[in-house]
């Protein structure tokens, strides 16, 4: 893990610059490269899915790639203490790899222009490189990965960012990635495919308030970046951040004492001793309140998810047709993070929860991880979602933002931010803290201790 400041005041003078000659226009790029190539996307019955067979578990006949398995849960966390579920098993540790490098003395990102068939928009920005072990390992017969050696062990530049980090703890069992930023020197020629182009932090910010324009797979890298060190002034080629902006820069960039982050780590190693967890792995067919027949696998009240077969065609991805399950959940997912100018700076609520498939059993989450398909109704709500519906002066992010494309299908999570005024009071219950960003990012750097929806939201805040 590299310091923190590591390059920080660079990553945010690139976050104030919005405009770029290497590309001018970064959405008009995602259409171009949309228009470039031609989709075709299908549900079918798991049935029809060519080598993968449905039994105790859903799985390839070579065993590759990943496993539809059932799981059993009980916990003293949170209001249901026993369920079972189908999960995606996928022990690989892929690459979330993001290339840099300067441009007019600003720090330029390499984004790749990739289709996912689960994505609702279907080309978004994603890491240069986003492959799975067997993916860059070309299981699938198709073409090599591009850049992939500049994120490989003997072959790497500079390292701004590297750290393992969780998946989506309800829907993945155990998934972990690698997340990575690596620069190249200024004076390194990197060739530039048709997919690929530089982008300003600037420009991707641009894209995540707009929406569903930069995928998950590349926010959970950008959450990792750490936006300007303490006490440093040097911005250049930059405008100064202002009003809710530069909260955010302050909140980043306020130090955090020896003290005050040992406390909030002791705290959260406090919240994953305190909450028990059991886990199993069962067959398919053990799952109380789950249907598995040749259509797909689902709740028999039709809550939580579905798991679905999918027929792909893709002109622009490294095999041309596939097929595949997907995870669909049921729409109207949230996650929300309430923050409130405290003690002079920029604090953020988020709450400890334990999620069944995560590494380490409990990881800090939003304020609000809200997803109506597991709940019966308003009586188990979790707490605080009475702050999803708050005045519009209060919102200071609000954009729709899709899951992982490669294994969900339609999984669009409103992503939210709500300001409260300074003497406004907020109980709330012992699993929550106030936290800086600067703690956020210094948390995620250690690993294993923010969760994939804490992260997304904090790279929308970039």
């Amino acid at each position: 893990m590299q310091p923190e400041a590591y390059g920080a005041d660079d990553f945010l003078a690139s976050a104030m610059v919005s405009k770029s000659r290497l590309t001018p226009d970064a959405g008009a790029f995602l259409t171009e490269r949309e228009l470039s190539a031609s989709y075709e996307v299908e549900r079918v019955p798991l049935a029809a899915l060519p080598n993968w067979h449905l039994g105790d578990r859903l799985s390839r006949a070579d065993g590759k790639f990943f496993t539809v398995e059932g799981l059993s849960i009980r916990t003293d966390f949170g209001p249901v203490p026993q369920w079972t579920q189908p999960i995606i098993v996928q022990p690989e540790i892929g690459i979330l790899g993001i290339l840099a490098k300067r441009f007019d003395g600003v720090l330029h990102f390499l984004m790749q222009a990739k289709m996912e068939p689960g994505n609702t928009t279907f080309v978004q920005y994603a890491a240069t490189v986003q492959a799975t072990q067997s993916n860059y390992q070309r299981v699938h017969g198709g073409r090599a990965t591009p850049y992939l050696d500049y994120f490989l062990e003997g072959t790497r530049r500079r390292v701004l960012f590297d750290q393992l980090l969780s998946e989506h703890g309800f829907w993945y069992l155990y998934k972990r990635n690698r997340n990575m930023i690596v620069e190249v020197p200024e004076d390194e020629e990197v060739p530039v495919e048709d997919d690929f182009t530089w982008l300003t932090l600037g420009q991707v910010r641009q894209q995540l308030t707009q929406g569903n324009g930069v995928n998950m797979n590349a926010r959970t890298v950008l959450s990792g970046i750490t936006y300007g060190a303490a006490g440093s002034d040097r911005l250049l080629h930059a405008e100064q951040p202002d009003g809710f902006h530069a909260e955010l820069v302050e909140s980043h960039r306020t130090p955090s004492s020896a003290a005050d982050l040992s406390g909030a780590l002791t705290w959260l190693i406090d919240q994953k001793a305190k909450f028990s967890l059991d886990v199993r792995r069962i067959s398919l067919r053990d799952m109380d309140e789950w249907i598995c027949d040749d259509d797909s696998i689902r709740h028999r009240d039709g809550r939580i998810f579905d798991i679905i077969g999918m027929s792909v065609q893709a002109t622009s991805r490294e095999v041309g047709t596939w097929w595949q399950p997907m995870l669909e959940p049921r729409p109207g997912n949230v996650v929300a993070l309430i923050c409130q100018r405290r003690a002079g700076v920029l604090q953020f609520l988020v709450q400890a929860m334990v999620q069944p498939g995560l590494t380490d059993r409990l990881e800090l989450a939003p304020t609000v991880q809200f997803s109506p398909g597991y709940h019966r109704g308003p009586q188990d709500f979790p707490p605080l979602t009475e702050y999803l519906d708050v005045p519009e002066s209060w919102i200071r992010l609000k954009a729709i933002q899709s899951e992982d494309g490669g294994r969900f299908s339609k999984a669009d999570t409103l992503h939210q931010v709500v300001q409260l005024p300074e003497d406004h009071e907020i109980e709330a219950p012992d699993n929550y803290r106030w936290m800086t960003l600067a703690q956020l990012n210094r948390l995620t750097r250690f690993g294993y201790h923010v969760n994939v929806e804490a992260r997304s939201l904090v790279a929308c805040l970039l």
